[in-house]
C-alpha cells in the first residue's frame, strides 16, 4: 500500500472535516474566514497546508514513531514552508478516494506483521512490568498494577498462549515456570488488593486454583511442587521464586531468560544468603530462613547438608554451628 496514502488516510480519519469554499489555498486571509476543501499536499514529509476555521493557514503532519504510533501534530503555516510545500507538493480536492476503510487494512497487516515476529521467550512486556512495578530492593507497586491492571491482563495472556510444548528446551520451560509463578502471585494480590497479606486472601492461599493455563486450572503449589520441583530438580529455583511476603526471596525486578536463567538463579541464591533480614551467619550460631527447612529434601539430595547447599554460594564457610530458624514474615512486599 502507498505510504502516503495510509498516511493521508490516518490524517483525514483524525482531522475535521472541512467545509467547502471558493478560492486558492492562498486565500486564507480574506474577509470568508471560512476553511478551504483544497489542500496543498507535500508527499515526501507527509505535511498538508489547510486553512483553519479562523482563516488561518497551517500545516498538519503526522509523525510515525519507532514502536509504530502515529502523533498528529498541527502548527501556523510559515510563508517559508508554504512556499516549500507549494513547490513540492500537490494540489488535491478529492477526499473522495482517501478513504478510512484504507486504515483498517494497514492495521490488520501491521498487527499480523507483529504476531509473525513476536518472540515469547524474549519476554520483552513482562521485562518491562516488572521494571516499572518493582523496585531494585524487590517490593511491588501493587496499587500501581491494579490501576494499570490492563497492563498484567496482557502479559497473562501472552502466557495462556504461550504453553511449554515439546519443542521447548528444559531452559525455556523452567524460566516459563519460574516466570508464571512469579506474575500469577502478583495477580493474585492485585485481584484482591489492599491486602496486608498473602495468606490473609486465604488460610491456604497457594492451594487456591486460579491460574488458566492450557485448558487446565493451576494453583501456585501445583506450579512449585508438582511441576518445577519435580522435572527440574533445581533448588535454586526457590530463591527464583516469590510469594509475595517480606521473608521470601525478592522478586527480581526483570524476567528470567532461557539463556540467562541459571546464572540468575545462583545471583539470587547469594542475594538471599547475604541478606541478613532472612539469614544470620554467627561463628557459633547461625539463623537461617524456615525454607531450608520446609524444603530440606530439595538441599540435601546426595547425602550433603543443608551446610553444604549455603557453602557453596558463601565465601565464609559454615562448619559445625548450631542452628536455628528465623520467623517468617507473611507482610505483603510492597
Amino acid at each position: 500500500m502507498n505510504k502516503f496514502i495510509f498516511s493521508f488516510a490516518i490524517l483525514l480519519a483524525l482531522s475535521p472535516v472541512f467545509q467547502s469554499c471558493s478560492g486558492d489555498a492562498s486565500d486564507a486571509g480574506s474577509d470568508s474566514k471560512k476553511p478551504d476543501l483544497r489542500k496543498w499536499v507535500d508527499q515526501e514529509t507527509k505535511a498538508i497546508i489547510t486553512t483553519d476555521a479562523e482563516g488561518n493557514q497551517v500545516i498538519t503532519t503526522i509523525e510515525t514513531k519507532a514502536d509504530g504510533s502515529k502523533v498528529k501534530s498541527t502548527v501556523p503555516a510559515t510563508a517559508a514552508e508554504i512556499k516549500r510545500i507549494k513547490e513540492n507538493g500537490n494540489f488535491s480536492d478529492d477526499d473522495k478516494k482517501f478513504s478510512t476503510p484504507e486504515i483498517t487494512v494497514v492495521v490488520l497487516e501491521a498487527k499480523k506483521e507483529e504476531e509473525e515476529t513476536y518472540d515469547f521467550h524474549a519476554y520483552v512486556k513482562l521485562n518491562s512490568f516488572l521494571s516499572s512495578y518493582v523496585s531494585s530492593s524487590g517490593n511491588v507497586n501493587y496499587a500501581s498494577i491494579k490501576a494499570n491492571k490492563s497492563e498484567l491482563d496482557d502479559i497473562l495472556t501472552k502466557f495462556e498462549s504461550n504453553f511449554p510444548g515439546s519443542g521447548w528446551t528444559s531452559a525455556q520451560k523452567l524460566t516459563y515456570w519460574i516466570n508464571a509463578y512469579n506474575i500469577y502471585t502478583i495477580k493474585l494480590i492485585v485481584d484482591n488488593y489492599p491486602t496486608t497479606s498473602i495468606t490473609s486472601i486465604t488460610t491456604k492461599p497457594w492451594h487456591k486454583a486460579f491460574i488458566k493455563l492450557d485448558g487446565k486450572t493451576y494453583s501456585l503449589n501445583q506450579i512449585e511442587n508438582d511441576i518445577i520441583r519435580k522435572q527440574f530438580n533445581e533448588p535454586r529455583v526457590h530463591f527464583a521464586l516469590n510469594c509475595a511476603s517480606k521473608s521470601c526471596p525478592v522478586l527480581l525486578n526483570k524476567a528470567y531468560l532461557p539463556g540467562t536463567v541459571y546464572a540468575q538463579m545462583t545471583t539470587q541464591t547469594k542475594r538471599f544468603l547475604n541478606d541478613t533480614s532472612k539469614n544470620s551467619f554467627g561463628k557459633k550460631e547461625v539463623k537461617i530462613s524456615q525454607l531450608f527447612d520446609w524444603y530440606s529434601e530439595d538441599f540435601t539430595k546426595g547425602g550433603t547438608t543443608v551446610f553444604d547447599f549455603i557453602n557453596k554460594y558463601r565465601t565464609d564457610q559454615l562448619t559445625n554451628q548450631k542452628t536455628s530458624y528465623q520467623e517468617y514474615s507473611w507482610d505483603l512486599n510492597k
